[in-house]
């Protein structure tokens, strides 16, 4: 029986089997080791690769804004932001608890982002050095850290509408910050041609004024009339260009370039020089003041006996007087006049939030004619008017203003027909301040010639209708007056009477004592000498004067 059994496997066989088994096994494991190592590598490089749209491009620092004496004005600094992978948090509401306490972000905000389920999330930007390690302290590896940069603006509000501000992409939205952001994003610094000192003393100065009048608002410019340079440039209420929290609709609007306003009484001298230059009124012409022309009225009861040459019925900033001399010239005439001034095209200039002006977009009959002579029915921006009294000053050669210092500005246009008009022009200011009684000492400064125009203008509401009871009053100033060097002016939108106080709120009560501060820190910032000149008539600041004699 021992023989008849046999083995199923012969040792061969048996090797054969166990070769099988033992490949079968490798490629099992090998199938395994290869399912396995992708599915950790899909999850490793899933936590790891930061998704496209976080991707930060390396950028160089954005170039510097400096004033005309190298002072920064704007920079870029490095700084951290933070985000999540919502996707790998597992304690979202824990977490969002902790950090609203670091980042002051509200908690429900952190807890939506926190727990969205998605790879990342921005939770904020430009976060602080303290706020940074706070944050490390916290030990969650699912938040991390950016280098961005992050731009500063040392001097906060004091010229904020002049550079403007960049958004959290650095990338320009108001201001020099704009209208230059290809060559500030390439790096390439600018220099303007404010001086901060300047505009930080007239800006004191100018809210000090709206302050003491609870006015609305207010402006201030001055600009060189040798090279059209603005050297200050202040406009309030402002903002921190730092904090956008103060970024309003009211706070950003940039006054002196986008604001429309009647002029009021510093339309008076452009009109008679009109007149003088076209050929159509000469000095010595007398017009009587004593009754209304077209329905145009003076403020005050005329003097003597009413019949007022060119330079008093500016002195005496007569409105009917000078709707007269409109009148004399004409629509025509007045209108190509003002056109040469430039009071229908935007001005040419760097900030690119520069407005068109107005002017007269109704009828132009007579009734407009008479009121666009003394500063009504037509409505400009401040830095128009500025433009105007500076080429007019300038032998009649327009002067463009700019914001940057050394640019290059165009070839002059001269729009003066007479040689002597430009002349004709800087006397009547002169008058102004030598020849009124409350006018000219609250502007006078001993040893510089000073002349100018006040101006009061009915302010106009949302609809196009004049309120009835506020003003605009405002000053413009040309110094020195012998040699024209620098234009001055201030308006300042709505001034209340002081309780102390019983004057009427006009261009010689509010602005005139704030243009003779401003003169004040130009001559000490600028180091501006003393000039004298025998061609003029001093003003004598001894005398006492009554302040009944407040002209517009």
């Amino acid at each position: 029986m021992g023989k008849s059994i046999k083995f199923l496997f012969d040792s061969d066989s048996l090797k054969n089997f166990h070769k099988r088994i033992f490949f079968s096994v490798l490629v099992f494991l090998f199938f395994f080791l290869s399912v396995f190592y992708r599915i950790s590598f899909i999850t490793i490089s899933s936590y790891f690769d930061n998704p496209t749209e976080v991707q930060l491009e390396k950028k160089e620092n954005r170039g510097i804004i400096y004033d005309r004496n190298g002072i920064v004005l704007a920079a870029s600094i490095e700084s951290k932001s933070l985000s999540a992978r919502p996707k790998f948090i597992n304690n979202a509401n824990h977490l969002a608890k902790e950090l609203t306490k670091i980042i002051d972000i509200d908690e429900n905000i952190l807890k939506d982002k926190l727990s969205s389920g998605k790879k990342f999330v921005w939770l904020k930007r430009n976060i602080t050095p303290t706020e940074h390690q706070k944050i490390i302290d916290l030990g969650e590896i699912n938040l991390e850290f950016h280098n961005e940069s992050k731009r500063i603006y040392p001097f906060k509000n004091s010229a904020s509408h002049i550079v403007g501000f960049v958004n959290i992409d650095q990338i320009g939205q108001k201001g020099i910050e704009r209208s230059f952001n290809q060559n500030l994003s390439n790096a390439k610094n600018v220099t303007l041609s404010i001086d901060i000192n300047l505009q930080q003393s007239i800006r004191h100065y100018l809210l000090e004024t709206i302050s003491h009048y609870k006015a609305e608002s207010g402006l201030a410019i001055v600009m060189d009339i040798s090279n059209g340079q603005i050297l200050s440039s202040v406009s309030y209420p402002d903002f921190d260009p730092n904090n956008n929290d103060s970024f309003s609709k009211d706070n950003l609007m940039n006054r002196v370039i986008q604001a429309n306003y009647e002029m009021g009484s510093t339309f008076k001298p452009l009109t008679a020089v009109n007149g003088f230059d076209y050929g159509i009124i000469e000095p010595n012409m007398v017009f009587d003041v004593k009754k209304s022309v077209k329905g145009v009225k003076d403020h005050d009861s005329y003097k003597g006996d009413g019949l007022y040459n060119v330079e008093k019925i500016v002195v005496e900033s007569s409105n009917i007087g000078t709707a007269q001399i409109a009148l004399k010239i004409g629509k025509k005439n007045q209108k190509e006049f003002l056109k040469k001034l430039g009071f229908f095209e935007k001005i040419d200039t760097e900030l690119l939030e520069v407005e068109k002006p107005l002017a007269n977009p109704n009828n132009w009959r007579e009734h407009e004619t008479t009121r666009i002579g003394f500063g009504h029915s037509f409505s400009i921006t401040p830095l128009h008017l500025v433009k105007a009294y500076a080429s007019l000053s300038n032998n009649g050669n327009i002067i463009n203003p700019t914001f940057v210092l050394n640019s290059k500005n165009k070839i002059s246009q001269n729009i003066l027909l007479r040689e002597d008009s430009s002349k004709y022009f800087l006397n009547l200011l002169n008058a102004v301040i030598t020849k009124t009684k409350f006018t000219g000492p609250r502007v006078k400064i001993e040893g510089y010639n000073i002349g100018g125009k006040t101006g009061t203008s009915e302010l106009i509401d949302s609809s196009g209708r004049y309120y009835k009871d506020r003003n605009m009053t405002s000053f413009i100033s040309v110094f020195p007056i012998n040699k024209p060097k620098y234009v001055v002016y201030t308006a300042i939108s709505y001034p209340k009477k002081p309780i102390e106080s019983n004057q009427r709120m006009t261009g010689a009560v509010v602005n005139a004592p704030l243009v003779k501060k401003i003169i004040f820190e130009m001559i000490k910032i600028l180091n501006l000498p003393s000039i004298r000149h025998d061609n003029f008539i001093k003003a004598d600041i001894k005398q006492i004067y009554k302040p009944d004699y407040a002209f517009l």
